[in-house]
């Protein structure tokens, strides 16, 4: 049996499917001094660029262009290849890599923890990002920025 013509496929696409303008805000990186474990750098934090999830929707090419334009060199990235497709940027490691941003890439399913031998590798990068002076940023699946005083 044929749907009647009035119903089209298009009624029943996902709020996902449908062409949402890209957030045309600047990615917002908030920067956590390290003083407390007597290290002059900063860290970065910030959201996934990027992302398109619910009512999140970045530009992956903008954002990368802006943490390239920071001088981010180091990216930590603890999502899961399942997770940066859920959030529609399967290929953002090739783009960092594209952009000369070196990728330090830890799945960690959301909600999960490392185990102490993952927990130690990722600090031992981290140092050595640090004491090498580069400015290094860790970014999270979803949420916003932190707001550090």
């Amino acid at each position: 049996m044929k749907p009647p013509s009035s119903l089209q496929t298009s009624e029943f696409d996902s709020s996902d499917e449908e062409p949402i303008e890209d957030e045309q805000t600047p990615i917002q990186i908030s920067w956590l001094p390290l003083s407390q474990v007597n290290c002059s750098q900063f860290l970065g934090l910030c959201a996934l660029p990027g992302c398109k999830f619910k009512n999140v929707r970045r530009n992956i090419q903008k954002d990368t262009e802006e943490l390239k334009s920071y001088g981010i060199q180091d990216i930590f990235v603890f999502c899961t290849r399942g997770e940066l497709s859920k959030y529609r940027v399967p290929n953002l490691l090739d783009l960092y890599h594209q952009y000369g941003i070196i990728t330090h890439h830890h799945p960690i399913p959301d909600g999960g923890t490392p185990d102490i031998a993952s927990c130690c590798e990722i600090m031992e990068e981290l140092a050595i990002c640090l004491k090498n002076n580069r400015k290094t940023l860790i970014h999270s699946r979803l949420s916003p920025a932190l707001p550090v005083g």
